[in-house]
């Protein structure tokens, strides 16, 4: 190969020299720069070498705050159609009774996405809409999902502790509530104003106590989950500003 050709793709003429190593490199393989044009492996080299921006709460930051969320908005509206479209047993095997969690211990979060009126899952997915992006933001993707799917998940358990174990329960509401949990613990640390965070949670603990078939058990694990989850988040969050400041 001479300096006349691409040193990745030899039948081709060399338009330039990449900036960093000096090689070769034809106009496929050209990547803009802050100086010249790279190649490939120096351009993907100087990327991977760019500190990741963080959040707030320790989360990676990403140009798209809303993407779990729209995510699992529309995982609960797949399930809700496929358990319309499907026969009647389906959401006998998706919904959760505690009884029979220790043979089939799906139930424990497939529950947490299954609706089957449609007032009950608009709620839902509305809060989750509402405060996803928000939480998601100052999360972070992964964190953001965690805290979603360990808030379902202490919604089941609280049901299972707390419920006759024949009992059914289905839908998304612990794990909403454990974003409303987060989100207060979060705010109060931040010194923001909580007052209508603390009237949902009034107005949804009156409807959990007074109204018959609303699980007032998976609500009070969802939100306790969530809160401390958030609280664990703030914790690590703050061990890591203090490790930055002496390092």
């Amino acid at each position: 190969m001479t300096d006349t050709v691409c040193y990745r793709h030899p039948d081709r003429p060399a338009g330039v020299r990449c900036q960093r190593c000096d090689r070769p490199i034809c106009p496929d393989c050209m990547n803009s720069a802050a100086v010249g044009f790279q190649c490939p492996s120096c351009f993907n080299e100087g990327v991977r070498s760019i500190p990741r921006t963080r959040t707030s709460l320790g989360g990676l930051q990403r140009a798209n705050a809303q993407f779990v969320t729209y995510g699992l908005i529309a995982l609960n509206v797949l399930v809700f159609i496929v358990v319309h479209v499907a026969s009647g047993g389906l959401v006998n095997d998706l919904t959760l009774v505690p009884v029979l969690v220790d043979s089939q211990p799906w139930r424990l979060i497939t529950s947490a996405f299954t609706h089957v009126q449609i007032f009950h899952i608009f709620s839902n997915l509305f809060m989750l809409w509402q405060l996803g992006p928000m939480l998601e933001q100052m999360l972070g993707r992964l964190r953001f999902a965690i805290l979603y799917l360990l808030s379902a998940l202490g919604g089941s358990a609280a049901v299972c502790l707390l419920s006759p174990p024949g009992s059914a329960t289905l839908g998304a509401s612990g794990a909403v509530l454990g974003l409303v949990g987060a989100l207060l613990v979060i705010s109060r640390a931040r010194n923001l104003d909580v007052t209508w965070i603390i009237g949902y949670v009034v107005i949804t603990a009156l409807f959990s106590f007074t109204i018959a078939g609303v699980s007032w058990q998976g609500h009070l694990g969802g939100f306790v989950t969530g809160a401390a989850v958030a609280w664990i988040y703030l914790q690590l969050a703050k061990r890591r500003r203090r490790n930055k400041q002496s390092a």
